[in-house]
């Protein structure tokens, strides 16, 4: 399976610069940033999105506050930007619910208020170089697609787990790209996620998938990948990548994966599902393994040499092409003692998601 990705990664032919790039029939774009609880970052977010190089009349920027409990909203509404819309979400469904997201009931908002033929989405806690807009836009004009995802990596740390993070970022990214082009989405990330308004109106947008607590990037690529067969594409390009924050604490990035994971038991193609339950118990399997090898007898260790081994080599292979598009080749030195922790981590994961609880930026979801 991973070095079926890792062909998918080499066939996906990498995009030329941008910069040289004219001015000529380039669409409005409208940037949609939900945002809740970020008034650590949505400042310079904004910054760094009114730094691109792409023509000041061809965009806007939406930002629409979810519930917010900090001062995301207001700092977001001291950003002197013409071109900067700014919505607050309690003032379009009322009272805040604990246990209700509302992210795609933002993004959806965003949609409806855009002035753009395009569709450009992001997090508040991310931050790009000033070519993002200018390569994510090229790429989709100049191609057939209904949608396209863009590379995300974490930004750079110190932090031990924020290591393993990156990594593992990467690997989805790479993931990503790799399956797409085998003509086979599994995933996409909505901090770097371009579509048109049209098609989102096509697709009745997130309509189905509303009592989903997360999934508002995945289910509706899929929704878009059924509708227009092989119209989904990935930007392989590194000016077209988005830096998040990684979680420093380990509960907060507990919570994170299990938001991630949770959505899985609602894709509509079961081979997606298929491909994440395999992962699921081949990792189980090697856990298994480990301890059947602490019992006496001759070549007790020999299951768990196979399956771990092979798990390190075919990984390596395939982060070897992926870390050196992200600049990052110095994290394949870790990736021997992030393979421990990847086992236990893709376990216990996939168990704590069939629960559907979580607390995420204080909203208990169930």
């Amino acid at each position: 399976m991973v070095l079926y990705f890792f062909i998918g990664w080499l066939r996906l032919k990498k995009i030329a610069d941008s910069t040289s790039a004219g001015d000529n029939n380039l669409p409005f774009v409208s940037v949609i940033i939900p945002v809740r609880n970020e008034e650590a970052n949505i400042k310079a977010c904004l910054e760094a999105i009114f730094k691109q190089q792409y023509p000041q009349h061809l965009f806007e920027v939406i930002v629409i506050d979810d519930y917010s409990t900090d001062n995301s909203l207001a700092i977001a509404r001291e950003v002197n930007q013409r071109n900067l819309l700014v919505l607050d979400l309690q003032q379009y469904l009322g009272k805040p619910g604990e246990y209700t997201p509302n992210k795609k009931k933002a993004i959806a908002l965003g949609v409806k208020n855009a002035r753009g033929s395009l569709i450009l989405t992001t997090d508040g806690d991310c931050l790009m170089n000033e070519l993002w807009l200018r390569s994510m836009t090229n790429y989709y004009v100049a191609n057939s697609y209904k949608l396209v995802t863009g590379p995300v990596a974490i930004k750079p740390t110190s932090n031990p787990l924020a290591w393993f993070q990156q990594l593992d970022v990467l690997n989805m990214a790479g993931i990503t790209g790799a399956t797409i082009r085998n003509g086979f989405p599994t995933m996409c990330n909505g901090a770097n996620l371009m579509y048109s308004k049209k098609v989102f109106v096509e697709v009745e947008g997130f309509k189905g998938n509303h009592e989903v607590p997360t999934g508002d990037d995945i289910f509706l690529m899929h929704k878009i990948d059924e509708h227009y067969p092989n119209a989904i594409g990935f930007v392989k390009s590194f000016e077209a990548c988005v830096f998040t924050k990684p979680e420093n604490t380990f509960n907060g990035f507990i919570a994170q994966r299990v938001r991630w994971v949770s959505k899985s038991r609602r894709f509509s193609d079961w081979k997606v599902a298929l491909v994440l339950i395999f992962a699921w118990f081949f990792n189980l399997f090697i856990i298994i393994a480990a301890l059947a090898a602490l019992q006496p007898g001759e070549m007790t260790w020999m299951p768990v040499a196979i399956a771990g081994g092979g798990k390190l080599l075919v990984e390596f292979i395939f982060d070897i092409p992926v870390t050196y598009f992200f600049r990052k080749m110095i994290l394949l030195l870790l990736l021997p003692f992030t393979e421990i922790f990847h086992v236990f981590y893709v376990v216990v994961i996939g168990a704590l998601s069939l629960s559907g609880r979580y607390r995420w930026k204080d909203r208990l979801v169930k």
